[in-house]
């Protein structure tokens, strides 16, 4: 294949420009604000809708791009090789140096390529995406919709060959952590709130790990009653505790036989119907492991319009009950309604490094607090780490040093911890002779612990 020097070099110039325009106006779609297109679409700006459309699929966006620029890339390195052959062949005195030179040439011009046909218009697109948007929205639009069969294919081709080695079929397009870095830089200019980048962080952390005996009221707080019972006991318990939904169960709690619902309840009552037991009113129990996902689980209550759940330990026993106000106060934080005034606050701050903590709290929302790394792996709660460490009931007064805090028990019920104060130890720097001390000042610094954002705050009830 001969081709002159001038018309191949004209040609790779071409197809570089082109590369360029595809790069920034990927980069622009990619990295525009959503929110801002949508608002100039209904001001009625042209061509604003393509890049909005074609931004909504990022996965057939990204390998369309990819496609594209791999080809455009190889048609640009061989006219470079086709163009300098003659001269390289000038040069060469042997198959071992024809082979170097081609070697380079191919070097600089992937150099070249990823300068100019990457990096620059990547950046610059970035730095006005909206602009470079609604520039090449049309063009990506189209050529996403005219390689679709053969993207769809190779997407398909991809996910199935990377189940083999493990893979989900599905390609993760941003990180976790990109996203967390991404909602830092959001609050440190002012774009989002404390409470919008809590909720976020929230969001991200109940998808990933929050399993179900995190979330849960536990055994020790359901408020249940016997089958047995009468209407009028029924009715004063859900009166006095305030709930919608209360646990039957027939001799011991660990035997749940379903739940009563006040709306029931009342309708007989209303009609004034006499019932020999409480059976005929109850709604079919739904149990589930203590490991369940806790968004898998608001799936499944979604799906089953189901509002109250029975969570089991692993020898079939009731650890705890929970609502679907548990799992969303999970990510927005804690729901007051009119039955909430006579629960206590999860914690009281008496200073930057002290806190007085409700003992239910979560070791997470603590070490969130203190910027402290208390241990989770053997306890979900501050009294069940107090209750490992001490290996005994806790009476007040007891005092617990370790991992940068000395937490102190205030108050008991029965064997249960209820109010707990805890107070940061800030590291201290040890006594030096004046010369030695001049020193240290100069070289060493204090150490610091990086608290990871977690979850707003939420104290759990057992009904709505």
């Amino acid at each position: 294949m001969e081709i002159s020097f001038t018309t191949g070099l004209m040609a790779a110039l071409i197809l570089l420009w082109v590369k360029l325009v595809l790069t920034l106006g990927y980069s622009g779609i990619v990295n525009s604000r959503k929110s801002l297109l949508r608002e100039r679409v209904e001001n009625g700006q042209k061509y604003v809708s393509h890049a909005l459309k074609v931004g909504e699929d990022a996965t057939r966006l990204m390998a369309t791009y990819q496609f594209l620029s791999i080809i455009l890339d190889s048609i640009i390195v061989l006219l470079v090789m086709v163009t300098f052959a003659d001269s390289i062949e000038k040069a060469s005195q042997d198959a071992l140096s024809t082979g170097l030179l081609y070697g380079l040439l191919i070097c600089l011009t992937s150099v070249f390529l990823l300068v100019l046909g990457d990096r620059i218009p990547t950046v610059v697109g970035a730095s006005r995406p909206e602009r470079y948007a609604i520039f090449a929205g049309w063009v990506m639009f189209n050529l996403v919709r005219f390689f679709a069969p053969l993207i769809l294919l190779i997407l398909r081709i991809s996910g199935q060959i990377a189940t083999l080695f493990g893979g989900d079929g599905s390609s993760q397009l941003v990180t976790e952590e990109e996203i967390k870095t991404l909602v830092d830089a959001g609050q440190e200019e002012g774009v989002l709130e404390d409470e919008e980048k809590e909720m976020i962080y929230s969001i991200i952390r109940f998808f990933d790990d929050t399993l179900a005996r995190e979330v849960m009221v536990p055994r020790i707080d359901i408020v249940a009653l016997d089958i047995d019972s009468t209407i009028e006991q029924a009715l004063d318990l859900i009166i006095t505790e305030g709930h919608s939904r209360i646990p039957v169960y027939r001799d011991t709690i660990d035997n749940i036989v379903g739940s009563l619902y006040a709306k029931d309840l009342l309708k007989v009552w209303r009609d004034g119907q006499k019932l020999e037991s409480l059976q005929s009113l109850l709604r079919e129990a739904y149990f589930i492991p203590e490991s369940k996902k806790a968004s898998d689980l608001l799936i499944e209550l979604q799906e089953r319009k189901t509002h109250l759940v029975y969570v089991v330990d692993e020898f079939g026993g009731t650890a705890g009950i929970l609502t679907i106000e548990d799992l969303v106060e999970e990510i927005v934080g804690e729901i007051q309604d009119e039955y909430d005034f006579k629960e206590e606050a999860p914690y009281e701050e008496i200073s930057e490094t002290e806190y007085v903590f409700n003992a239910r709290i979560d070791l997470d929302n603590v070490n969130h607090l203190l910027g402290v790394s208390l241990p989770t792996e053997e306890s979900d709660t501050l009294g069940g780490y107090i209750f490992e460490k001490l290996g005994r009931v806790p009476v007040p007064g007891d005092e617990i040093a370790a991992n940068q805090v000395v937490i102190r028990v205030l108050s008991v019920t029965g064997r249960r911890i209820r109010r707990v104060n805890v107070q940061k130890v800030l590291p201290q720097q040890p006594e030096e002779s004046d010369d030695h001390a001049k020193e240290s000042r100069t070289t060493s610094t204090n150490p610091t612990v990086e608290a990871v954002p977690t979850t707003p705050l939420a104290k759990k009830t057992s009904e709505s």
